[in-house]
């Protein structure tokens, strides 16, 4: 019985590890994270990266979308902002101009 629990549970995580191998967006969404952190010192939460990528439609590791986003983080960052939350504008990968909200992470998160 243990064996069988255990066999569904492997399943489980090799279906999941197939659908995200697939997902663009997530991989974008982590470069996005690590980027503006080591750019501008912005360190914002995962979730907020990942709602990022997913409303801009970044798909790609150098797009216009994930670059666009970057500088203007690292404007906002520039000039002193020190909020718990940014508001930028930027164009989409279809030039449709959308407004994202990212969350500055704690000092104990990533």
């Amino acid at each position: 019985m243990k064996l069988r629990i255990l066999g569904v549970f492997a399943l489980v995580l090799a279906a999941t590890g197939h659908a995200q191998a697939d997902d663009r967006t997530a991989a974008s969404a982590i470069f996005f994270h690590d980027v503006t952190k080591s750019t501008c010192g912005f360190k914002m939460t995962p979730e907020s990266a990942l709602k990022a990528a997913t409303t801009l439609g970044m798909s790609g590791l150098v797009s216009e979308p994930l670059l666009s986003a970057v500088f203007a983080i690292c404007g906002e960052v520039k000039k002193g902002n020190k909020s718990k939350t940014i508001v930028i504008q930027v164009p989409d990968n279809r030039k449709v101009l959308r407004k994202v909200m990212i969350e500055r992470a704690k000092w104990w998160q990533a």
